[in-house]
């Protein structure tokens, strides 16, 4: 365990830092704290990246599970800080962003039926559960708060008819990277409005000689 504290100490660290400023009611170094106990419970995995030829993809496999352990746990802490269930979120999947940011961009929340949130699939009308005008004012609110960049793409892909050729075309790029923008700008309201559900993270199974 010492070679894995003097190889990922700057990582965690980083990781820990980045996440604090997110939640900044969890104690950085009770994720630090967090992040270590990863590495104690997740062994295999550790022993086998750390063995791969590509170092750099083995680092970056790292890095994604401490930031995924991280994030689920400070989702948990503040839950319990400021005294809520973990229940009680709605986790936007980008379908559902995408469906909602028309009315959005538009100041019309007047909805068409489109899939619920929390990956069931099911769908529903506007009158339907009464939800709505809450996800459309969650949507609005982390709009608001992204950056001006993302803001203006969104704003562009509206206006191109939400269509990544036209959107291509407007911005001068290929319609591959013209949707990896609608992406990361979407992928920014989902951040402001919490991040994906939590996921569970299990070690590899020990291989037998």
């Amino acid at each position: 365990m010492v070679d894995y504290i003097t190889e990922y100490n700057d990582l965690v660290k980083n990781v820990s830092y980045s996440k604090h400023k997110d939640y900044p009611m969890v104690p950085r170094e009770d994720i630090i704290q967090e992040l270590w106990l990863w590495f104690l419970e997740h062994p295999n995995k550790v022993e086998e990246w750390s063995k791969m030829d590509d170092q750099k993809l083995a680092t970056k496999l790292v890095n994604r599970s401490l930031h995924n352990r991280a994030h689920d746990f400070c989702q948990k802490e503040k839950a319990r800080t400021v005294g809520y269930e973990l229940t009680d979120l709605s986790y936007y999947h980008r379908d559902v962003v995408e469906e909602l940011l028309p009315s959005i961009l538009t100041d019309d929340w007047s909805q068409p039926v489109f899939s619920d949130v929390n990956g069931d699939r099911k769908t529903f009308a506007p009158s339907e559960g009464g939800n709505l005008m809450a996800m459309q004012a969650d949507v609005s609110y982390a709009f608001e708060r992204i950056s001006p960049h993302h803001q203006e793409i969104l704003l562009q892909w509206y206006l191109n008819g939400r269509n990544s050729k036209d959107l291509g075309v407007a911005l001068g790029l290929t319609d591959k990277n013209a949707r990896m923008k609608v992406t990361r700008a979407i992928d920014a309201i989902i951040k402001k409005l919490g991040g994906r559900a939590p996921r569970p993270d299990k070690d590899y199974k020990k291989h037998s000689d």
